[in-house]
């Protein structure tokens, strides 16, 4: 993930990536709906903003979808268990837009590759990327903790009303956070540890239920850890305050 300044929202590179960005959300809540991820990119519900004046970019053939500036297509799918695709966004020739290629994709099914191509050179995508201001700061990058916690909590008590017990084993109760966008994650001090992308993961279970931690260990929230416990009652040290100063 971006771990530098805000990039400049309006560029014709942010349109594609914040598209983009939107394709592997819709790709992704229909494999949550479906168990699958469809080539189909109107079945997933993907439909990528128009120019201000109506105008859309010409598609090159079959499967395309067109927003202003660039054009979207899904390359490739693979079925369960083992669930991945591939999309591409390409700019549109005679736009700013032009010569620009984006790739985003599920290489496995826990991981993430989000990458953009101009003039040759190739770089990683930050999932942070083109987002306002706001979205750099310590705090908001503590949500991503706090959002992965909270999802971990909802596993862990699905898994109890199925078996009948808790898990500290994260692959068994499907707890899967999402990885950094070049396909990396961080490894914990053991293998009880599962990494997301600032953050790292575990759960203890516990006499009367379990405690789940989330520990960042990059970013600006690094040295943050977060707990949550079968009550739903969650803490944070050290105890946060002004933009994690």
């Amino acid at each position: 993930m971006a771990e530098g300044t805000p990039v400049d929202c309006g560029t014709v590179e942010c349109e594609g990536i914040r598209e983009t960005r939107a394709l592997y959300e819709a790709e992704r809540s229909y494999l949550q709906e479906t168990d699958r991820y469809s080539l189909d990119l109107a079945t997933v519900g993907f439909a990528p903003a128009a120019c201000a004046d109506g105008s859309r970019a010409p598609v090159p053939g079959p499967g395309w979808v067109a927003g202003c500036h660039f054009v979207y297509r899904v390359t490739a799918v693979t079925g369960f268990p083992n669930s991945t695709f591939t999309a591409v966004a390409q700019g549109a020739s005679g736009t700013p837009a032009a010569g620009i290629t984006l790739q985003i994709g599920t290489p496995t099914f826990d991981s993430i590759l989000f990458w953009l191509e101009r003039a040759g050179v190739r770089r990683y995508v930050g999932w942070d990327e083109c987002l306002p201001a706001a979205s750099f700061t310590c705090d908001a990058q503590r949500r991503e903790g706090i959002r992965n916690l909270r999802d971990l909590y909802t596993t862990e008590r699905a898994f109890l009303q199925e078996k009948d017990r808790y898990s500290s084993n994260l692959e068994e109760v499907g707890f899967v956070p999402m990885g950094c966008t070049d396909g990396t994650r961080p490894t914990g001090p053991d293998s009880s540890w599962k990494g997301g992308c600032r953050f790292i993961y575990r759960v203890e279970v516990t006499p009367t239920g379990f405690i789940a931690t989330a520990r960042a260990v990059s970013g600006l929230a690094a040295g943050t850890t977060m707990k949550i416990d079968e009550t739903g009652t969650t803490t944070i040290t050290p105890v946060p305050f002004s933009d994690c100063q």
